[in-house]
């Protein structure tokens, strides 16, 4: 019996290992003024237990790893300069996500600088590939319809008169599907969900990954917000409050 126990242990935390996923967080800091790479500032994330991070070497660059999937803030700190805060970056399953450049500036009592993340909306490594975070979803004003944005946003997509489906360049519906959290959908139907309740968007219209089957018409990947999310949106609304933002 102890030994069948044993073996049932063993099968779910290998199961568990393989299953788990993570991400990574690049980047360089310069001087604002003189444009040199900053060297030794303290770089790290929030994670809800502890945080995650490292330091700039002497180029100024940083890896922050292994993060789970999901939005960021990025904290950069230096004696030297202004605390600087980079909200809202996306890290995604086995993928670097590569910040734009951070210029950190004067060092001014109580101030630190805010920035919001920006995701590319196309994948420079696979165009076919369009990507929306939530700080995107909330700039739009059709965000109430998931499709009709989509529709409008991603070339070669067109909905049906009903607004409950989408044709990806005149494929059928059964080589459409939709995700959310990991739950396939088939048919190309597409839910209306609450945009706060978007974390992330992602259309594939091509080049789709051999991961998600036979699939040839297109993918729509739903990641709706967990507690953490709006953990770490609460926790950065709260330091915004009692700091002066540059």
């Amino acid at each position: 019996m102890r030994m069948i126990a044993i073996l049932i242990f063993s099968l779910v935390i290998g199961k568990v290992g393989v299953s788990q996923n993570f991400g990574s967080i690049k980047g360089k800091v310069i001087d604002a003024k003189t444009g040199l790479a900053v060297e030794f500032a303290n770089v790290w994330v929030e994670t809800g237990s502890a945080p995650i991070g490292s330091t700039t070497d002497s180029e100024g660059r940083f890896t922050i790893k292994p993060l789970s999937p999901g939005a960021y803030d990025l904290h950069v700190k230096d004696i030297r300069y202004a605390e600087y805060l980079q909200a809202g970056v996306h890290v995604k399953n086995n993928e670097i996500t590569i910040v734009p450049r951070i210029e950190l500036g004067d060092n001014t009592l109580n101030t630190f600088k805010f920035v919001d993340y920006v995701e590319p909306l196309i994948s420079p490594d696979n165009p076919s590939k369009m990507t929306m975070s939530w700080v995107d979803l909330e700039k739009r004003a059709d965000v109430r319809n998931t499709g009709t944005m989509i529709a409008r946003l991603v070339p070669g997509v067109k909905e049906n008169a009903e607004g409950d489906r989408l044709h990806f360049r005149g494929a059928r519906p059964q080589n459409i599907a939709t995700f959310i959290d990991g739950v396939k959908i088939a048919g190309g139907e597409i839910p209306r969900l609450p945009s706060n309740a978007i974390k992330n968007l992602t259309v594939y219209t091509g080049g789709i990954p051999a991961s998600f089957g036979d699939i040839t018409g297109g993918v729509i990947i739903i990641e709706t917000k967990g507690y953490m999310d709006f953990y770490r949106e609460s926790k950065r609304q709260k330091q915004l409050s009692e700091n002066t933002v540059d």
